[in-house]
């Protein structure tokens, strides 16, 4: 029996259709990588590691002290003014037939401090002109250029010791004018000084507080950048956090292959491995330009693909695991492939 010529047609565009979906479904459906948001921790001063209370990989809960810094200035600002308040403990209860001893006592003791101090000064400028002149005659290394002075530690003591010589006699002149004033007056004037350094203390115990970096969040150490002892520059990354659960998902469309996805876009994503079933996830980026894919994304592994990047977001709470291989299907082709319920 003859097949009639229209039921190969017929047959034909079935086909044909059935080729165009089942195509259609593979171009939009794309591989990725699960991974977690990563948090920089870092400090606005230059400061110096002093301990180190975590290591990659370890699990950290809300408060757990992650590292302890040390400031240098801080530490010299907070030393003079612990002298200061400790110096002016006995200035209200001074009687008038003490006052030529106590000017001659406080005069002789800012000479002394101020002898030692210049003469630090003196000695911490001659090394840092020795250092500087052996910096310069290494003209063939490019550190050979010496330091600038807001780098410049020498520089940072020198100037914090000359900040306690001019802190020194503004508070020896005060005290010598408050204790040839009168009684009351030297009284109440010692007692806004003190409640100013005092207000200036508790400042600089809040920020030397913050140099113990404590964790806010839960989270898993990404990466710790420093050694105990070492010195680190502002806003330099000293360690990262990341979340115990992956929150994202970077997949990679090929070039080559036409898709649908764009930002805001409703996708779903499922674990290669089935175990950690099904989200849905919405698209938060897509790369505005071509790269290599990964090798572990490669179906032939020494064949090179290129393609382009895609930031898809999930939900905080799931089972993937850091670093797990998933595939990404728009809502609609997940639909049509009975993807379409979440766990």
């Amino acid at each position: 029996m003859r097949i009639p010529a229209a039921a190969y047609w017929i047959a034909g565009v079935g086909l044909l259709v059935g080729f165009s979906w089942m195509y259609k479904g593979e171009t939009t459906t794309f591989y990725g990588v699960a991974e977690a948001s990563e948090t920089a921790i870092s400090v606005e001063s230059a400061v110096e590691v002093l301990s180190i209370r975590v290591i990659p990989g370890q699990d950290v809960q809300t408060g757990d002290t992650l590292v302890c810094l040390r400031r240098p200035d801080l530490a010299l600002r907070i030393s003079a003014l612990t002298r200061e308040l400790d110096g002016s403990t006995g200035k209200m209860s001074v009687s008038s037939s003490e006052i030529d001893q106590r000017v001659g006592e406080a005069k002789a003791a800012l000479e002394t401090r101020r002898n030692q101090l210049q003469f630090e000064i003196k000695r911490l400028l001659d090394e840092r002109a020795r250092n500087r002149e052996l910096a310069s005659r290494l003209q063939s290394l490019p550190q050979g250029t010496p330091p600038s002075d807001s780098n410049d530690v020498i520089m940072q003591r020198v100037r914090a010791m000359e900040s306690e010589i001019s802190t020194l006699e503004r508070n020896t002149k005060d005290q010598i004018a408050l204790l040839q004033g009168s009684q009351g007056l030297q009284r109440q004037t010692g007692k806004v000084e003190r409640a100013a350094l005092e207000q200036e203390l508790n400042l600089l115990r809040i920020e030397e507080a913050k140099l113990t970096i404590l964790a806010k969040e839960a989270g898993v150490v990404g990466s710790v950048n420093v050694h105990e002892g070492e010195k680190v520059s502002p806003f330099d990354p000293i360690l990262t956090l990341t979340a115990h659960s992956p929150t994202l998902v970077r997949g990679y469309i090929p070039e080559k292959v036409y898709n649908r996805i764009a930002m805001g876009d409703s996708v779903m994503v499922e674990a290669v491995s089935e175990h950690g079933g099904i989200l849905r996830g919405q698209v938060v980026g897509v790369g505005s330009r071509i790269v290599e894919f990964p090798v572990r994304l490669r179906k032939i592994p020494d064949l090179i693909v290129w393609g382009r990047e895609v930031m898809v977001r999930i939900p905080e709470q799931n089972d993937y695991l850091l670093g797990e291989m998933v595939s990404i299907h728009p809502a609609g082709i997940a639909a049509q492939l009975h993807l379409g319920k979440t766990p």
